[in-house]
C-alpha cells in the first residue's frame, strides 16, 4: 500500500508541473484568450481541487481505521528515559528530586567506574566535605 501512495504522489506532482508549465507556456502566447481556454482553465483547477478533496478524504479514513485498530505500526510511545550510566558506562548517582527547591550548584565527582552529583553549599557540599572538586 506504500507503493501506491508514493506511486500516486509521483504521478500527480509530474502532472502538476507539467500543468504549470502548459499554462505559463499558453500565458506568454500573446493574444490567447479563448471561451475553450477558460473552459479548460476552470476543468483543470476542479480537477486539482478535487483531486486534493478527495486524496484527503481517503488519507482520513485511513487514519480512522488505523485508530480503531490501535495499532500506530513502528511508532513507540513516550518512554521517560532512565539514567542510571551515562555514554561511558559508568554509573551515575543523582541528587534527590525536589520540586521544591532550585540549587545553583552543583558539582560532579567521578572516582573510578561511577559519577555523584552534589550541591555545593556556601563552601560545603551536602556530604559534609569541602567543596574542592
Amino acid at each position: 500500500m506504500k507503493s501506491v501512495f508514493l506511486f500516486v504522489r509521483w504521478v500527480c506532482a509530474f502532472l502538476g508541473w507539467c500543468l504549470f508549465f502548459f499554462w505559463w507556456r499558453e500565458a506568454a502566447t500573446p493574444g490567447w484568450v479563448s471561451p475553450r481556454a477558460v473552459t479548460l482553465s476552470l476543468l483543470s483547477i476542479a480537477a486539482v481541487v478535487s483531486g486534493a478533496v478527495l486524496y484527503s478524504i481517503v488519507w482520513i479514513i485511513h487514519n480512522k481505521r488505523i485508530a480503531k485498530k490501535g495499532k500506530r505500526g513502528f511508532v513507540s510511545f513516550y518512554k521517560p528515559p532512565k539514567f542510571e550510566a551515562d555514554a561511558l558506562g559508568r554509573s551515575l548517582k543523582l541528587l534527590p528530586m525536589q520540586h521544591d527547591t532550585y540549587e545553583p550548584i552543583v558539582i560532579i565527582r567521578q572516582s573510578g567506574k561511577e559519577k555523584e552529583y552534589v550541591v555545593e553549599r556556601s563552601g560545603q557540599d551536602k556530604l559534609g566535605q569541602g567543596a574542592n572538586a
